[in-house]
């Protein structure tokens, strides 16, 4: 075969595996396009929400990020002045009126489902929507956010009475993982130990999302007491109860139970069991609605206090 033809035949040879890769490249540019596109945001990038955020959000908004696991990341650089600690470890949305979903990757907040939009905004790869409440509950008054001296008593009633002072500058306890959650500065200190205090943390719950709420561990005998003075009433007394999954996992402690009273009068009584997780309750107030200046009571005791690391929320609508 001459020079010519075998030359003639490589050039042909090679026409054809050119034709060839042109659709696989194409196919490597349309992967490449998919799986950038539907990268999460780097940091970087997370600069550019905080003008829309901040030119979007109202008042009293709250601010949810889509999906959950990038939270931490919008936090970071957003700043704990938008991300507030009680919304963040909110019990539940029930009583916003309004929201800011910030979202990447397409992904929607399911707690957010069903409310009304208001208006939306794209930024990159990053969407944002505000959103209305079609049933808004508010909240007359919150029992979490009131605990402190100016309204609160606490003590240990069993064989005897055993009162809890305020300490406003006790020493922060934060065991770490597997132990009990931190105990902040400004607590009630029961005197029969450090897990025997009552003041406002966060657990996290059977889904491992935080959760703001009252510790409020039962003693070895009788009851605690935490009771609120000059509180004005709405029309139910609703919250959660629940532990750190970490120990309500187990499945093996005793019941605790969590009684509610107003000006000395029983208005509810909730059982919490283990593998219940974040558990609602709600109490109707009967002829004390809309009540001023009541007192309420809330009283928690367990057969058996061992390990039995309570925390709940409580608010009145």
């Amino acid at each position: 075969m001459s020079w010519a033809a075998r030359f003639g035949g490589a050039r042909a040879t090679a026409r054809r595996y050119f034709a060839a890769l042109v659709p696989l490249a194409g196919l490597c540019e349309l992967a490449a396009h998919h799986h950038f596109a539907e990268r999460a945001p780097r940091f970087e990038a997370w600069a550019a929400v905080d003008e829309p955020v901040n030119r979007l959000r109202q008042a009293g908004d709250l601010l949810v990020v889509a999906p959950r696991w990038a939270e931490p990341m919008a936090r970071r650089k957003l700043g704990d002045q938008d991300m507030l600690l009680a919304d963040l470890a909110r019990p539940d949305v029930d009583r916003y009126r309004t929201a800011i979903e910030l979202s990447i990757l397409g992904q929607r907040a399911p707690e957010l489902a069903g409310w009304r939009e208001l208006g939306r905004e794209k930024v990159g790869k990053f969407e944002l929507r505000r959103l209305e409440n079609p049933r808004p509950l508010p909240v007359t008054f919150d029992f979490v956010g009131a605990l402190g001296p100016e309204q609160v008593s606490v003590q240990m009633v069993g064989p005897g009475v055993t009162p809890c002072p305020w300490a406003a500058q006790a020493p922060v306890l934060a065991p770490g993982r597997g132990g009990h959650p931190t105990f902040p500065a400004r607590r009630f200190a029961c005197p029969l130990g450090e897990l025997f205090n009552v003041g406002v943390t966060v657990i996290a719950d059977q889904d491992f999302l935080p959760r703001r709420c009252i510790w409020a561990h039962p003693p070895a005998w009788g009851e605690l007491k935490i009771r609120y003075r000059k509180v004005d009433l709405g029309e139910v007394i609703a919250g959660h109860g629940g532990m750190d999954w970490m120990i309500e996992r187990e499945l093996h402690g005793a019941p605790i139970r969590l009684t509610v009273k107003v000006d000395g009068q029983t208005v509810g009584e909730a059982i919490h069991r283990d593998g219940q997780g974040w558990a609602r309750f709600e109490f109707g107030l009967g002829a004390h609605a809309h009540a001023r200046g009541a007192e309420v009571e809330f009283a928690v005791s367990s057969p058996n206090y061992q390990n039995r690391h309570f925390c709940f929320e409580a608010n009145t609508r």
